[in-house]
């Protein structure tokens, strides 16, 4: 069994390591290219930082000024943005291990509106709207883009291989953004045409929307949006095609 991970290259890596603990061979993939934007001045003070990407976290790691951040509460849309948030130094993360809402959510609750502000350190396009829920409950949200999400030049060898020799069982699809630029990556490898009879493993119904409109004609939608729940709608999938 062969699957294709559309992350970025670092995430790609971590993921095909989980896969392979399942007893599951894949292939990395990378769609989207992440790049640090700007160096945006970082307030020096704030009550809690709020992350929805470990990419935000990479984007600042290791800058001066934010050594003096460490100590402040830093809350995390899910377990592995909350990981890389320790990785890099980060003493009090707190994960919501869900969705934006989740997040958003649990800093209501533990934080009330008059404490201070809240510094969102993001990409410059999200899914969701953090900021402005919390703003709408009161708080006062400053943003940060510190990275951006672009499209890869081109897909890797080893992944047009798989595809032009009809080894590829599935792709795993987490955002909507990815889709799209898979697509068009498959499409300028002279590939479109094999995506209706593959099958795209896919975060959320949004991101199976955009993986139909890429071409893919089969998507299986995990049912939470995290990759636990990815990888266990996947292993659904490939069990039933051995068994076919």
């Amino acid at each position: 069994m062969t699957v294709l991970v559309t992350r970025a290259a670092q995430d790609s890596e971590k993921t095909i390591a989980r896969l392979s603990q399942h007893g599951i061979e894949a292939i990395a993939a990378p769609a989207i290219e992440i790049r640090t934007c700007g160096e945006p001045d970082l307030p020096a003070a704030c009550r809690a930082l709020i992350v929805t990407s470990a990419n935000a976290i990479r984007a600042i790691a290791g800058r001066a000024e934010l050594s003096g951040l460490l100590g402040i509460p830093l809350y995390a849309v899910g377990d592995r943005t909350a990981e890389a948030a320790r990785q890099a130094g980060f003493t009090q993360v707190r994960s919501a291990s869900g969705t934006v809402g989740d997040l958003a959510g649990l800093v209501c609750a533990e934080i009330e509106p008059h404490e201070g502000v809240l510094m969102h350190v993001r990409g410059r396009e999200v899914a969701g709207e953090l900021g402005g829920e919390l703003a709408s409950a009161g708080y006062t949200v400053e943003r940060r883009i510190v990275y951006e999400s672009v499209c890869a030049d081109q897909l890797p060898e080893a992944a047009v291989g798989a595809m032009e020799t009809g080894v590829v069982d599935a792709v795993l699809l987490y955002s909507p953004k990815s889709a799209d630029y898979f697509g068009r990556l498959t499409a300028k490898a002279g590939l479109a045409g094999r995506l209706a009879d593959m099958t795209a493993v896919v975060m959320s119904l949004n991101v199976a929307d955009r993986a139909r409109a890429a071409g893919f004609g089969h998507t299986i939608v995990a049912n939470r949006p995290d990759e636990s729940a990815l990888i266990g709608s996947l292993e659904r999938f490939l069990k039933g095609r051995l068994k076919d």
